[in-house]
C-alpha cells in the first residue's frame, strides 16, 4: 500500500496498513532536524520520516506590486527571504496592502494595519485580478512529479482571516454584528480569490484541497457561531460546492485551531471531509471520533503545546500510541503536530513522534 492509498482508504473510513502521517514544523526547526537525521533535502527528510502527504504550492503574481518591493525581510518567520514593500519604521507591506513587523527575535510576525483599517471603503483599493495565481499547467507538473506515490494538498486562505488581516481582527468581528452586509460582501471578495486558486488546484489533480484559518481560540470561537454561520458558512459551502462539482472525487480539508466543536456538524454540511488539528488542548479527539468518527476524518491530534516541546520520548510516543488505539480504528485518524511544530522542540521528540509509522500498531 503506497502512502497515497493509504491516506484515501483512512478518509473513507477504511482500514489501513498503518495510520498515516503528516509533517508541519518551522522551516528552521526542518533545517535544524535534516541536519541531525542526514537528509539531503526536504523531500529526503520527509521519506525518512515516512510521511504520507506532500504540500504543493502555487504562486501568486501581482505586476504591479512587483515595481513596489523595495527589499528581502530579514528574520526567521514564515516570510522571511521573500521581498516586500518595507516602510521607513520598520513594517513590511504584502501585495494585499496588509502591514506587518518582526517580532523580537524576528521569529514572528505582528500585524500592525490592512488598507480598511481606518478607511471602510471596500473600492477604495485596487483589486487585482483573479487571475494571478500559478496556471493549472505549472501546478499539474508538480504535481506529476509524485508519480501518485504520495496524497496531495494544495493550500488556500480562509476568507475570514484575509478579512480581518485587511480590516483588523476588532473592527471585522464588529462588523459581522453590527454591519453584516459589508461584513459579507468584503468575505464574499475574498472568497472569490481562493475559489480560483482552489479550482487551479483541483484541475491539476491534487487530492485534497485545504483551507487554512482560524476561527477559534482556545476555548470558544472567535465570533458568535450563529453570525459565522450566516455570513461566513454560506460563502465556504459555495467554494466547496465548486470544487466537488468540477472533481467530485476531491476532499476538503479545513484547518482552524481552538475550540470549533460548535460548528462541526456545519463544516460536515458543508463539504468538509478532513478537520485539522483537533488541538488537544482545545477538543477532545476521542469525543470527537465517537460523535463524529463516521463523518470525518481528524488530522493532527498531537500536542504542540505541552508533548512535543515539554514531554520526553516516552510520552510522546505515548500520546501517539493513544491516539492511534483511540481515534484511528476504522481509519478516520492522520497523525500529525496540531500545528507548526515550534523551535522549543527537542528534535529527538520529533523524532519520536514518526518512529511509530515505521510500525504497525
Amino acid at each position: 500500500m503506497n502512502s497515497r492509498t493509504r491516506v484515501l482508504k483512512a478518509v473513507a473510513h477504511e482500514e489501513t496498513d498503518r495510520v498515516p502521517f503528516d509533517y508541519w514544523a518551522r522551516d528552521d526547526v526542518t533545517r535544524r532536524l535534516m541536519e541531525r537525521m542526514g537528509a539531503a533535502d526536504r523531500e529526503d527528510l520527509l521519506q525518512k520520516l515516512n510521511i504520507d502527504m506532500r504540500h504543493i504550492p502555487v504562486g501568486e503574481h501581482h505586476p504591479g506590486f512587483e515595481e513596489r518591493k523595495t527589499g528581502v525581510l530579514g528574520g526567521n518567520s514564515e516570510s522571511s527571504g521573500q521581498r516586500f514593500r518595507m516602510h521607513g519604521d520598520g513594517t513590511f507591506e504584502n501585495p494585499w496592502g496588509v502591514v506587518k513587523r518582526l517580532g523580537s527575535g524576528g521569529l514572528y510576525e505582528e500585524w500592525v494595519r490592512g488598507p480598511f483599517s481606518r478607511d471602510r471603503d471596500l473600492d477604495s483599493f485596487g483589486w487585482p485580478g483573479t487571475d494571478i495565481f500559478d496556471s493549472v499547467e505549472a501546478i499539474k507538473s508538480r504535481v506529476s512529479a509524485y508519480g501518485g506515490r504520495y496524497a496531495l494538498m494544495g493550500r488556500i486562505n480562509l476568507p475570514f482571516k484575509m478579512c480581518w488581516h485587511m480590516r483588523g481582527l476588532e473592527n471585522f468581528l464588529c462588523d459581522m454584528l453590527l454591519d453584516p452586509g459589508y461584513a459579507a460582501e468584503l468575505i464574499s471578495r475574498l472568497a472569490l480569490y481562493e475559489k480560483k486558486r482552489g479550482l487551479r488546484f483541483v484541475r491539476a489533480g491534487v487530492d485534497i484541497v485545504g483551507m487554512y484559518g482560524d476561527i477559534a481560540m482556545q476555548d470558544r470561537m472567535l465570533v458568535k457561531p450563529n453570525a459565522w454561520r450566516a455570513i461566513e458558512k454560506p460563502v465556504l459551502a459555495e467554494v466547496f460546492r465548486s470544487f466537488k462539482e468540477e472533481n467530485p472525487e476531491v476532499l476538503v480539508f479545513f484547518h482552524s485551531d481552538g475550540d470549533i466543536t460548535e460548528v462541526i456538524p456545519d463544516l460536515i454540511e458543508i463539504g468538509v471531509n478532513i478537520i485539522n488539528p483537533i488541538q488537544p488542548e482545545c477538543m477532545d479527539p476521542v469525543a470527537v471520533k465517537e460523535k463524529y468518527g463516521d463523518r470525518i476524518t481528524m488530522h493532527g491530534t498531537i500536542s504542540i503545546q505541552k508533548t512535543l516541546p515539554k514531554g520526553t520520548v516516552h510520552q510522546v510516543r505515548r500520546e501517539v500510541r493513544e491516539r492511534i488505539e483511540t481515534c484511528g480504528k476504522g481509519g478516520g485518524l492522520i497523525i500529525c503536530p496540531s500545528n507548526l511544530v515550534q523551535n522549543d522542540t527537542p528534535l529527538e521528540n520529533i523524532e519520536a513522534l514518526y518512529d511509530i509509522s515505521q510500525r504497525q500498531i
